[in-house]
């Protein structure tokens, strides 16, 4: 993180900036979405999936005839796209324009796209900047994998999951088969080691362990 990027989030969280934040970082299949959503629960918070916030981005893309993550148009459209997290107790909805953004985001193709997208700097700087704009409305609990390290540094508490491949593809198997997906574990696998590589790699927040945080192996949890 840059010493611009350290100050723009320290100004996120001042006096009348952002309140208490629950930041939960790790890879795909960890536990995140799960810990957070019921975290957020039990202690009144807003539980906020910023994976979510990348994939409404890939959607709006998809929709203005941009397939391909590296096409030179991604960097203007991107700043203007009219997405808009409405934060709501317990929970948060993503809006393109005046529709709301649901099943669609959770599609492989829709996954991977955002994924790929989120090596792109532009990108991210468009999606830390929705994030510290519903910080200012309540307290949140906010998963992804550069929360508690570019995000919000200055989270009340950072926690790190993370869990055994194996046991991250059989989780992520059986959510898309929950959404009527049936994709071979072995796609699903080479999958998440294809987004491990890309998030851990990538040049612009990679995915790593926050200081401080509190670290987790998921891999024997429910």
């Amino acid at each position: 993180m840059s010493g611009s990027e350290r100050e723009e989030a320290r100004r996120a969280g001042g006096p009348g900036g952002a309140r208490d934040v629950i930041a939960i970082d790790g890879g795909a299949g960890t536990g995140k979405t799960t810990s957070a959503a019921r975290t957020a629960e039990r202690l009144g918070f807003t539980y906020i999936d910023s994976g979510a916030v990348y994939r409404a981005i890939a959607v709006a893309l998809r929709a203005e005839g941009i397939l391909d993550p590296d096409d030179a148009r991604v960097e203007g459209a991107v700043r203007s796209l009219p997405i808009e997290l409405r934060p709501e107790p317990g929970r948060f909805r993503v809006f393109l324009g005046a529709r709301e953004l649901t099943g669609e985001l959770r599609t492989p193709e829709i996954s991977r796209l955002s994924s790929q997208l989120a090596v792109r700097p532009e990108v991210r700087v468009r999606v830390r900047a929705l994030l510290r704009e519903a910080a200012v409305r309540g307290s949140l609990v906010v998963e992804g994998r550069d929360i508690g390290t570019v995000v919000f540094p200055d989270a009340v508490l950072k926690v790190h999951l993370h869990a055994a491949l194996p046991v991250r593809a059989e989780r992520r198997q059986a959510d898309l088969r929950r959404q009527g997906i049936d994709m071979p574990a072995g796609e699903v696998s080479r999958d998440l080691e294809e987004r491990d590589r890309r998030d851990s790699t990538r040049a612009d927040s990679p995915l790593r362990q926050a200081e401080g945080a509190l670290v987790l192996d998921t891999s024997r949890c429910s």
